[in-house]
């Protein structure tokens, strides 16, 4: 495999020999995998099938990627010697855009991470590197009815007093959010934006502006897309502003 970057690596401290010869000992089906398209156990690369889903894989001897964005990850990253990759298999390519085939590639994530020791995991869309422990257990949480993990596969700039502005989540949903919220505190202004996140991850791009009630019950959040730009303007107004949006 070149050395090229995928969708997912789950980051090793294993050698490549050692993560492969791992590969070759896993009860696949017990894990719910299965291979497909000619592939096998002893190929390095290949497709899989996971919940119905088909995936690419390759196994691949590297450092850990640099990242951008690095969430609840204690792992010695220094130490990474190799990854698995996970990409969407070529018949889903689109799938990006499907909340449950995201859910899928996500859960593969944390299925494959347990049973190989799996230090960290990388999504390079936002370039955000997770530790394996707060990834599986924000991926059970998603998959138990909670809010989509955000911190795993988006990238958060508060750099700009005042705004947010994502990376990586125009993969999930063609747009990225940028969303204005005057002076509040940025744990505060991350409350508003996980569940814009969540809304778009889930139910796709905003096609038309609208008014969505915020946290409290003097405000509102107003959306504005702009679907050719591939962006969504969000906007927290408050108090007497709020109130003459809503009549």
């Amino acid at each position: 495999m070149e050395n090229r970057m995928s969708v997912m690596a789950l980051l090793s401290a294993a050698s490549f020999a050692d993560l492969k010869e791992m590969w070759q000992s896993v009860d696949f089906d017990r894990l719910g995998i299965t291979f497909n398209d000619g592939s096998n156990i002893a190929s390095a690369s290949g497709s899989l099938l996971f919940s119905g889903v088909s995936f690419s894989y390759a196994l691949q001897a590297c450092p850990a990627p640099a990242a951008t964005h690095h969430i609840f990850c204690n792992a010695d990253l220094s130490d990474i010697q190799s990854a698995v990759h996970i990409d969407l298999g070529p018949a889903v390519t689109s799938g990006r855009v499907v909340p449950a085939i995201v859910q899928a590639m996500l859960e593969l994530g944390d299925v494959l991470g347990r049973n190989f020791g799996i230090k960290a995991v990388f999504w390079s869309p936002a370039a955000v590197v997770s530790g394996y422990d707060y990834f599986a257990e924000a991926v059970a949480q998603y998959a138990e009815g909670a809010a989509f993990p955000a911190l795993l596969c988006v990238g958060f700039d508060m750099s700009t007093n005042g705004i947010v502005q994502t990376t990586g989540l125009a993969w999930l949903c063609d747009q990225e959010l940028t969303f204005a919220h005057g002076q509040l505190p940025a744990h505060e202004a991350m409350r508003y934006v996980v569940r814009l996140v969540h809304d778009l991850a889930t139910q796709g791009a905003y096609d038309h502006a609208l008014e969505l009630p915020g946290l409290h019950a003097d405000e509102v959040v107003v959306v504005t897309p702009s679907p050719e730009e591939g962006t969504v303007n969000a906007r927290l107004v408050t108090g007497k502003e709020a109130i003459n949006f809503a009549q």
